[in-house]
């Protein structure tokens, strides 16, 4: 439900990287050269996607919040609900405890991002 508003950013988002990407040199060349339009596509896409991962882990976050704001809004039982609740009763440990899930789920996608980095694009190698 959270990630529904966010669809339409990453189809403008993907779209108009596409259409940058039509452009490029190796485009050009792949379609010159006779490759079929959906391995061409393929290629495109994959350098196409890129900042599209970049954004998808940085709204992860953002996606966290909202959470916590719809599940207090619908009375959903859930981390959210336990976080109004603990700040509501000032239970400092449980805020602090839902902060640390919080920010090592930000780590967990920013490292996931970096791992599809290198399967997306070939010139990212890690040493």
């Amino acid at each position: 439900m959270l990630a529904v508003t966010q669809a339409a950013f990453y189809t403008r988002m993907v779209r108009g990287n596409m259409l940058e990407v039509q452009g490029e040199d190796y485009i050009r060349t792949a379609r010159a050269k006779g490759l079929p339009e959906r391995s061409v596509i393929r290629h495109a896409l994959r350098s196409a996607l890129t900042p599209v991962v970049t954004m998808y882990g940085l709204d992860l976050g953002i996606l966290m919040g909202g959470a916590i704001i719809t599940e207090a809004i619908f009375n959903i039982p859930g981390i959210g609900g336990l976080v109004v609740d603990a700040i509501q009763d000032a239970n400092f440990p449980v805020i602090m405890g839902t902060t640390l899930v919080a920010s090592f789920a930000v780590i967990a996608a920013n490292l996931v991002v970096d791992i599809i980095y290198a399967s997306l694009d070939p010139r990212v190698t890690y040493s």
